[in-house]
Protein backbone atom coordinates (compact mmCIF):
# COMPACT_ATOMS: atom_id res chain seq x y z
CA UNK A 1 0.00 0.00 0.00
CA UNK A 2 1.46 3.46 -1.28
CA UNK A 3 1.24 6.49 1.16
CA UNK A 4 4.10 8.94 0.12
CA UNK A 5 6.10 9.71 -2.00
CA UNK A 6 9.43 10.67 -1.09
CA UNK A 7 11.29 11.25 -4.69
CA UNK A 8 11.27 11.56 -8.22
CA UNK A 9 13.90 11.44 -10.78
CA UNK A 10 14.79 10.85 -13.99
CA UNK A 11 14.46 6.89 -14.20
CA UNK A 12 11.37 6.99 -11.94
CA UNK A 13 9.91 7.49 -8.75
CA UNK A 14 10.51 6.23 -4.86
CA UNK A 15 7.30 5.98 -2.48
CA UNK A 16 6.65 5.03 0.91
CA UNK A 17 4.78 1.73 1.44
CA UNK A 18 3.32 -0.44 4.11
CA UNK A 19 4.48 -3.87 3.20
CA UNK A 20 1.21 -5.94 4.65
CA UNK A 21 2.75 -8.95 4.42
CA UNK A 22 5.38 -7.48 6.82
CA UNK A 23 3.67 -6.88 10.16
CA UNK A 24 2.58 -3.46 8.48
CA UNK A 25 6.46 -2.60 8.28
CA UNK A 26 7.18 0.86 6.37
CA UNK A 27 9.41 0.28 3.04
CA UNK A 28 10.63 2.34 0.35
CA UNK A 29 10.04 1.02 -3.31
CA UNK A 30 11.88 2.30 -5.86
CA UNK A 31 9.49 2.31 -9.03
CA UNK A 32 11.72 2.32 -11.80
CA UNK A 33 10.70 3.42 -15.31
CA UNK A 34 9.66 0.87 -18.64
CA UNK A 35 12.73 2.40 -20.43
CA UNK A 36 15.50 -0.07 -21.32
CA UNK A 37 18.40 1.86 -20.11
CA UNK A 38 16.62 2.38 -16.55
CA UNK A 39 15.57 -1.39 -16.27
CA UNK A 40 19.32 -1.74 -16.80
CA UNK A 41 20.79 0.35 -14.37
CA UNK A 42 18.09 -1.41 -12.27
CA UNK A 43 18.72 -4.71 -12.93
CA UNK A 44 22.75 -3.87 -12.45
CA UNK A 45 22.00 -2.11 -9.10
CA UNK A 46 19.97 -5.62 -7.81
CA UNK A 47 23.45 -7.64 -8.70
CA UNK A 48 25.19 -5.36 -6.72
CA UNK A 49 23.10 -5.06 -3.75
CA UNK A 50 22.54 -8.50 -3.40
CA UNK A 51 26.34 -8.82 -3.26
CA UNK A 52 26.82 -6.57 -0.66
CA UNK A 53 24.00 -7.02 1.02
CA UNK A 54 25.19 -11.11 1.69
CA UNK A 55 28.45 -9.65 2.07
CA UNK A 56 27.40 -7.46 5.49
CA UNK A 57 24.11 -8.70 6.17
CA UNK A 58 24.03 -6.50 9.41
CA UNK A 59 25.56 -3.03 7.06
CA UNK A 60 28.11 -2.53 9.46
CA UNK A 61 29.15 -0.83 6.38
CA UNK A 62 26.68 1.61 5.48
CA UNK A 63 25.30 0.38 2.40
CA UNK A 64 21.02 0.37 2.15
CA UNK A 65 19.42 -2.72 2.47
CA UNK A 66 17.39 -4.03 -0.40
CA UNK A 67 14.56 -6.37 1.28
CA UNK A 68 13.23 -7.81 -2.14
CA UNK A 69 12.44 -6.71 -5.95
CA UNK A 70 9.91 -8.01 -8.35
CA UNK A 71 9.16 -7.03 -12.08
CA UNK A 72 5.78 -5.42 -12.33
CA UNK A 73 4.02 -4.73 -16.10
CA UNK A 74 7.82 -4.29 -17.13
CA UNK A 75 8.59 -1.86 -13.83
CA UNK A 76 11.71 -3.08 -12.24
CA UNK A 77 10.59 -2.05 -8.53
CA UNK A 78 12.92 -2.39 -5.51
CA UNK A 79 11.90 -2.91 -1.87
CA UNK A 80 14.49 -1.08 0.40
CA UNK A 81 14.67 0.10 4.19
CA UNK A 82 13.37 3.06 5.50
CA UNK A 83 15.41 5.90 5.68
CA UNK A 84 15.05 9.64 6.40
CA UNK A 85 15.69 12.73 4.29
CA UNK A 86 18.94 13.03 1.84
CA UNK A 87 21.75 15.12 3.55
CA UNK A 88 21.16 17.34 0.51
CA UNK A 89 16.96 18.05 1.98
CA UNK A 90 18.14 17.93 4.91
CA UNK A 91 20.08 21.32 4.31
CA UNK A 92 17.96 22.67 1.65
CA UNK A 93 15.50 22.57 4.25
CA UNK A 94 17.35 24.41 6.77
CA UNK A 95 17.98 27.17 4.48
CA UNK A 96 21.07 25.49 3.17
CA UNK A 97 22.53 26.33 6.58
CA UNK A 98 25.84 24.06 6.58
CA UNK A 99 26.21 21.15 8.97
CA UNK A 100 28.21 21.82 12.00
CA UNK A 101 31.73 20.48 12.44
CA UNK A 102 31.46 17.59 14.67
CA UNK A 103 28.12 16.19 13.22
CA UNK A 104 30.71 16.64 9.70
CA UNK A 105 33.34 14.63 11.04
CA UNK A 106 31.22 11.69 12.45
CA UNK A 107 29.06 11.76 8.46
CA UNK A 108 32.69 11.95 6.82
CA UNK A 109 33.51 8.69 8.73
CA UNK A 110 30.60 7.10 7.50
CA UNK A 111 30.88 8.06 4.12
CA UNK A 112 34.51 6.82 3.97
CA UNK A 113 34.18 3.54 5.85
CA UNK A 114 31.04 3.06 3.78
CA UNK A 115 33.31 3.77 0.12
CA UNK A 116 36.22 1.60 1.64
CA UNK A 117 34.25 -1.52 2.11
CA UNK A 118 32.80 -0.95 -1.61
CA UNK A 119 36.43 -0.63 -2.87
CA UNK A 120 37.79 -3.72 -1.46
CA UNK A 121 34.91 -5.44 -3.04
CA UNK A 122 36.14 -4.38 -6.55
CA UNK A 123 33.32 -1.55 -6.66
CA UNK A 124 33.25 1.79 -7.96
CA UNK A 125 30.06 4.01 -6.91
CA UNK A 126 30.79 6.78 -9.40
CA UNK A 127 27.70 8.66 -8.33
CA UNK A 128 28.59 10.09 -4.82
CA UNK A 129 26.81 13.04 -3.83
CA UNK A 130 24.53 14.77 -1.10
CA UNK A 131 21.57 13.06 -2.79
CA UNK A 132 23.06 9.70 -2.35
CA UNK A 133 23.76 10.31 1.41
CA UNK A 134 20.36 9.56 3.49
CA UNK A 135 20.13 10.06 7.26
CA UNK A 136 18.95 6.94 9.03
CA UNK A 137 16.76 9.61 10.69
CA UNK A 138 16.60 12.65 9.88
CA UNK A 139 14.42 14.17 13.16
CA UNK A 140 15.75 17.56 14.67
CA UNK A 141 15.85 20.03 17.40
CA UNK A 142 14.90 23.60 16.61
CA UNK A 143 16.74 25.94 17.89
CA UNK A 144 16.25 30.26 17.70
CA UNK A 145 19.73 31.72 16.75
CA UNK A 146 19.18 35.53 17.95
CA UNK A 147 22.36 36.53 16.42
CA UNK A 148 21.57 35.66 13.15
CA UNK A 149 17.39 36.08 13.91
CA UNK A 150 16.38 32.63 12.43
CA UNK A 151 15.24 29.11 13.84
CA UNK A 152 18.26 26.66 13.20
CA UNK A 153 17.62 22.91 12.85
CA UNK A 154 20.05 20.70 14.46
CA UNK A 155 20.21 17.32 13.63
CA UNK A 156 19.17 14.38 16.52
CA UNK A 157 21.50 11.70 15.05
CA UNK A 158 23.99 11.28 12.45
CA UNK A 159 23.88 7.71 11.42
CA UNK A 160 23.98 7.71 7.62
CA UNK A 161 23.79 5.02 4.96
CA UNK A 162 24.72 5.12 0.89
CA UNK A 163 22.22 5.19 -1.40
CA UNK A 164 21.41 4.71 -5.30
CA UNK A 165 24.04 1.58 -6.74
CA UNK A 166 22.67 1.83 -10.30
CA UNK A 167 26.22 3.39 -11.53
CA UNK A 168 28.06 1.34 -9.42
CA UNK A 169 30.88 -0.22 -11.89
CA UNK A 170 33.22 -3.93 -11.04
CA UNK A 171 36.57 -3.08 -11.75
CA UNK A 172 36.68 -5.83 -14.61
CA UNK A 173 33.40 -4.03 -16.33
CA UNK A 174 33.50 -1.67 -18.87
CA UNK A 175 34.26 1.91 -17.53
CA UNK A 176 31.73 4.13 -19.04
CA UNK A 177 34.15 7.64 -20.45
CA UNK A 178 31.53 9.63 -18.35
CA UNK A 179 30.51 9.07 -14.92
CA UNK A 180 29.54 11.30 -11.75
CA UNK A 181 27.01 14.25 -11.79
CA UNK A 182 28.76 16.98 -13.19
CA UNK A 183 29.78 19.17 -9.85
CA UNK A 184 31.20 16.49 -7.96
CA UNK A 185 33.05 14.77 -11.25
CA UNK A 186 36.90 14.21 -10.77
CA UNK A 187 39.32 15.95 -13.05
CA UNK A 188 40.45 12.49 -15.04
CA UNK A 189 36.53 11.97 -15.50
CA UNK A 190 36.95 15.41 -17.53
CA UNK A 191 40.12 15.10 -19.24
CA UNK A 192 39.00 11.55 -20.13
CA UNK A 193 42.07 9.82 -18.51
CA UNK A 194 40.17 6.83 -17.81
CA UNK A 195 39.23 6.48 -13.97
CA UNK A 196 38.83 3.92 -10.92
CA UNK A 197 38.22 3.97 -7.16
CA UNK A 198 39.86 7.50 -6.81
CA UNK A 199 37.27 9.06 -8.43
CA UNK A 200 34.99 8.45 -5.66
CA UNK A 201 37.33 10.03 -3.45
CA UNK A 202 37.09 13.33 -5.15
CA UNK A 203 33.41 12.79 -4.74
CA UNK A 204 33.71 12.86 -0.86
CA UNK A 205 35.93 15.50 -0.99
CA UNK A 206 33.35 17.73 -2.99
CA UNK A 207 30.75 16.40 -0.60
CA UNK A 208 32.33 17.14 2.53
CA UNK A 209 33.24 20.79 1.23
CA UNK A 210 29.67 21.39 0.18
CA UNK A 211 28.04 20.06 4.09
CA UNK A 212 30.63 22.81 5.69
CA UNK A 213 30.09 25.65 3.30
CA UNK A 214 25.94 24.94 2.75
CA UNK A 215 26.66 25.31 -1.09
CA UNK A 216 28.00 23.38 -4.35
CA UNK A 217 32.15 24.59 -4.75
CA UNK A 218 31.64 23.84 -8.41
CA UNK A 219 28.62 25.41 -9.38
CA UNK A 220 28.72 25.04 -13.34
CA UNK A 221 27.93 23.22 -16.70
CA UNK A 222 30.46 23.62 -18.40
CA UNK A 223 34.18 21.21 -18.87
CA UNK A 224 36.77 24.01 -19.40
CA UNK A 225 34.87 26.32 -16.68
CA UNK A 226 35.14 23.45 -13.92
CA UNK A 227 38.30 22.62 -14.47
CA UNK A 228 39.44 26.39 -14.21
CA UNK A 229 37.75 26.63 -10.96
CA UNK A 230 39.62 23.30 -9.79
CA UNK A 231 42.79 24.88 -10.81
CA UNK A 232 41.59 28.38 -8.79
CA UNK A 233 41.36 26.26 -5.63
CA UNK A 234 43.81 23.98 -5.89
CA UNK A 235 46.86 25.11 -7.97
CA UNK A 236 47.64 24.09 -11.48
CA UNK A 237 46.26 20.58 -12.89
CA UNK A 238 49.67 18.13 -12.79
CA UNK A 239 51.80 18.31 -16.22
CA UNK A 240 51.10 14.21 -16.10
CA UNK A 241 47.75 14.83 -16.76
CA UNK A 242 47.79 17.49 -18.94
CA UNK A 243 50.41 15.97 -21.33
CA UNK A 244 48.45 12.46 -21.27
CA UNK A 245 44.60 14.35 -22.30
Amino acid sequence: EIVDTLGEGAFGKVVECIDHGMDGMHVAVKIVKNVGRYREAARSEIQVLEHLNSTDPNSVFRCVQMLEWFDHHGHVCIVFELLGLSTYDFIKENSFLPFQIDHIRQMAYQICQSINFLHHNKLTHTDLKPENILFVKSDYVVKYNSKMKRDERTLKNTDIKVVDFGSATYDDEHHSTLVSTRHYRAPEVILALGWSQPCDVWSIGCILIEYYLGFTVFQTHDSKEHLAMMERILGPIPTHMIQKT
